[in-house]
């Protein structure tokens, strides 16, 4: 399955992807309204870009008390008639890639075909056919701290 793959070594934090992202989604330029979120460690000047995985064990799917989320050839999808902004798919998300506003925001690489790989000024993010990653952001930065020979 066609995945987003990041190669956060390329990240420059600039953001354009949670912008690209907010603006194909909602017409607006806003970081609150993306589907993807850059993470940022400034003690390491690292960034890292989080979007959902698509796990294929994906607990938010299961959580959610409303069944506002639902798997679509192999898409995660939320709803939003039947979102109620609980809260419950972020806080059991464990890749951290579920953000609430009003209604849960889920990546939907755009249908298959992802606008914060296409606008991507880096080449951070790869459109690719991929197994599912079982690495948190947490993990990421800490393999990349350790990379990069950062204590």
């Amino acid at each position: 399955m066609k995945r987003i793959k990041v190669k956060a070594e390329l990240c420059a934090g600039c953001r354009q992807c949670e912008m690209v992202c907010s603006f194909e989604h909602f017409n607006k330029f806003s970081p609150s309204l993306a589907r993807i979120t850059v993470h940022k460690e400034d003690r390491y000047g690292l960034d890292y870009p989080v979007a959902c995985r698509q796990c294929n064990e994906c607990p938010p799917i299961e959580a959610c008390p409303e069944q506002a989320l639902s798997r679509k050839d192999g898409l995660t999808w939320c709803s939003w008639q039947d979102c109620t902004g609980c809260g419950i798919c972020e806080k059991v998300c464990t890749y951290d890639a579920i953000k609430v506003t009003d209604k849960a925001l889920v990546c939907d690489q755009c249908g298959g075909d992802p606008q914060c790989v296409a606008r991507c000024p880096t080449g951070t993010l790869e459109y690719a056919e991929m197994p599912p990653s079982t690495e948190t952001p947490v993990e990421a930065f800490s393999r990349l701290k350790e990379e990069w020979g950062f204590e």
